[in-house]
């Protein structure tokens, strides 16, 4: 989600610092043309931390790192199962091996309204599917995801620069849903929703915990129900 995170960042970002949000994010994109993601994501990471000796540099990651798991915490072990995750783990070794003055963030799931819209992204695509048919279509629905509201992703980003945390990593995650919880949610909170299950595509399962980032001192304000109720505005009044 880096490029929507980047739409709504507005940030004063200080000049011996870099805050790297530039991916191929979209992972079936990624899975599409594994080659072409590799290429855009690790090497140009590569040139980024080779071109940037000196600085302290923020780094967007993504719970996608982990694989699957359950309460997974930052000193963890990695096992992404998708390209985009493997990227994103690839990345964070070249960083960690580096003598860069990094900052590791590993983001759920982005949700709510931001300049530059996106829909691939799950509470998102649930809430446009259901204002504009009256259902939502959950393949499986046991399985574990990770949410964050956008508003609260880019107040970290924002508290981050305020608040140096030198060779860190931080999950940034607000709720751990079912699937079908999630659906649920947004049916509830739009209303007039049919909810159709059926079978699995994507077996994936993970949640991840958030508790070094509330030890840190960082609290969250903004609850996926509001990016809901956001982005169901969006799509009644653009």
């Amino acid at each position: 989600a880096n490029g929507y995170v980047g739409s709504a960042l507005n940030l004063k970002v200080p000049d011996d610092t870099v805050v790297y949000l530039a991916f191929m994010s979209n992972n079936d994109m990624c899975e599409r043309n594994p080659k072409l993601a590799r290429k855009l994501n690790e090497q140009s990471f590569k040139n980024a931390i080779t071109e940037n000796r000196g600085r302290r540099f923020v780094f967007a990651s993504s719970v996608a790192a982990y694989g699957s798991g359950e309460n997974s915490v930052e000193d963890g072990e990695l096992a992404p199962t998708t390209v985009y995750g493997q990227a994103k783990k690839a990345c964070e070794e070249a960083l960690i091996e580096s003598d860069l003055d990094y900052t590791i963030v590993r983001s759920a799931s982005v949700c709510g309204v931001s300049p530059k819209m996106r829909y691939d992204l799950m509470v998102n695509k649930m809430v446009r599917d259901a204002a504009r048919t009256g259902k939502l279509t959950v393949n499986g629905g046991d399985q574990l995801r990770s949410h964050v509201h956008i508003n609260d992703l880019c107040r970290f980003y924002a508290w981050l620069l305020e608040n140096p945390q030198p060779r860190q990593t931080f999950n940034v995650v607000c709720e751990n849903q079912k699937v079908i919880d999630t659906a649920t949610l947004v049916a509830k909170t739009i209303g007039k929703t049919e909810i159709e299950v059926k079978p699995y595509t994507d077996n994936r399962s993970y949640t991840v915990s958030g508790e070094k980032l509330k030890k840190a001192g960082f609290e969250f304000k903004h609850s996926i129900e509001e990016a809901i109720i956001s982005v169901y505005l969006e799509q009644l009044y653009g």
